[in-house]
């Protein structure tokens, strides 16, 4: 029965029986609510967490009290696994967004999946290389992309996993800055630019594609 669940989390899905049997044997579970943290900036690495539900928010703040998020973590995604593998300090923040359930896993046991299970360790290494390759579009984007284009390539990233028709997402325009590494005013600003070229809708926190393919030129897709 546990095995049938897990195999429905896009992280176990690839990995065999035995080896989720063996996971799960190992792995507590910690729910947290709306808001609360996970750990924070150099706050020291115990631990590796698999989303089981909810939704998690990978962020960094920098001088000024600035806020960049690299990332928002669903079920099946992983996450505090850098600290376990070099250093011992957080790189980044880690919040819940809405109540979340986790599999948490020691570093002591972590260490030994990676020793003992092969597949989960090839697991693991094909989800940092596409981290990487986002990172390394980011950066790309930083530096060639306008605020347009970053956020229609922002936009369809955290729409991807959205399947109505037409897409919607719920989400303001501090979170876009956030996730674009700049304020809330040029987000502000852009949004109403894609607004009036019936790009997308926006209104009360909700956003709506209305025109996908204008939205993937503009990122460059």
């Amino acid at each position: 029965m546990v095995t049938s669940l897990l195999k429905q989390v896009s992280f176990f899905k690839d990995l065999s029986n035995g080896d989720i049997r063996k996971i799960f044997s190992i792995a507590g579970i910690k729910i947290y609510a709306p808001g609360q943290m996970v750990f924070a900036k150099e706050d020291l690495g115990n631990n590796f967490f698999i989303v089981k539900t909810g939704r998690i928010k990978i962020f960094t703040t920098v001088g000024g009290g600035k806020k960049k998020t690299f990332a928002y973590l669903k079920k099946g995604d992983f996450f505090g696994e850098m600290s376990l593998l070099g250093g011992r300090v957080r790189s980044a923040s880690a919040q819940a967004m809405e109540e979340s359930e986790l599999f948490v896993i020691s570093r002591k046991n972590f260490k030994r999946l990676i020793c003992e299970n092969p597949d989960f360790s090839l697991k693991l290494l094909h989800t940092l290389a596409d981290r990487l390759h986002k990172a390394n579009k980011e950066v790309e984007s930083m530096l060639f992309h306008n605020i347009l284009g970053r956020l229609a390539e922002a936009i369809l990233e955290l729409s991807k996993d959205k399947h109505t028709k037409p897409v919607k997402m719920a989400i303001d325009q501090n979170e876009l800055a956030q996730y674009l590494g700049t304020t809330r005013v040029p987000v502000c600003r852009a949004i109403n630019t894609l607004k009036r070229g019936g790009i997308i809708d926006y209104r009360r926190g909700e956003l709506v594609i209305l025109n996908q393919a204008r939205l993937q030129s503009m990122a460059g897709n």
